[in-house]
């Protein structure tokens, strides 16, 4: 932190707007996490609560921080825009955020799953391949990610996953090419299990997004549920005509 030079042709306003923007975009303040409040910034820069204050607001209105009712300033997350016609990636959506992605597999095995996915896998014994990822965000958990498989694709369970892409998998070993992604949403309450690994209190409130991969021919590729933290990561569909 540098303190703010009081005898210059830049304001302290001004002085301080650049200096928390620089510290944004090196990270020190990361997207989703809640900078220091106007009392700590004052006393930190030694200028009055005033100057932080239009600083603040001017980086509220440049939509770079949001302030939450009751909670605090915020660094703005930005939205994950994802084109229902080609497919989002979280790899590619994290870099063009200059966020560092990883990813880090929690399970993968056969098993028993609803009626409702095996119906849409054709998986008339309600057997399915199941993947579990968590997805981070500059190290932070936003996403548990779970996909279905038919059980032909058991060859998943032995494929390297956390540095590579499952699509681009199933692409070059069966020569599925995914064209058509349906997606539906819903808001669920995290379970336990969810709760540790995205570090939230249980029954938090979390975005449930449900997405059919299909081929060209209306194939089903997989399933893919993803369980968001919505206060680390924002998930936006993009469509055209």
């Amino acid at each position: 932190m540098s303190k703010l030079k009081q005898l210059s042709a830049v304001t302290l306003q001004e002085q301080l707007y650049l200096e928390l923007l620089e510290g944004i975009k090196k990270g020190k303040y990361k997207p989703g996490e809640r900078i220091p409040a106007e009392m700590q910034l004052s006393q930190m820069y030694e200028v009055s609560r005033v100057t932080v204050r239009k600083a603040l607001d001017q980086l509220v209105k440049d939509n770079i921080l949001i302030k939450k009712h009751g909670k605090g300033t915020f660094v703005r997350i930005p939205a994950h825009v994802e084109n229902v016609f080609s497919g989002g990636s979280f790899t590619d959506t994290c870099l063009r955020m200059n966020a560092v992605p990883s990813t880090k597999i929690i399970s993968r095995c056969i098993q028993h799953v609803d009626s409702e996915i095996a119906d849409l896998l054709s998986n008339t014994d309600n057997q399915a391949i199941t993947i579990t990822r968590l997805r981070s965000v500059n190290d932070t958990p936003c996403i548990v990610e779970i996909d279905y498989f038919q059980t032909s694709f058991a060859f998943l369970l032995d494929e390297e996953l956390e540095n590579s892409s499952i699509l681009q998998k199933i692409s070059e070993r069966l020569g599925l090419i995914p064209s058509k992604f349906e997606d539906h949403f819903q808001i669920k309450r995290a379970t336990k299990e969810f709760s540790k690994l995205l570090l939230l209190p249980t029954a938090t409130p979390i975005l449930e997004v449900t997405q059919t991969v299909l081929t060209e021919n209306d194939e089903v590729i997989y399933i893919n549920k993803q369980y968001i933290n919505s206060e680390k990561y924002v998930y936006a569909v993009r469509s055209s005509k």
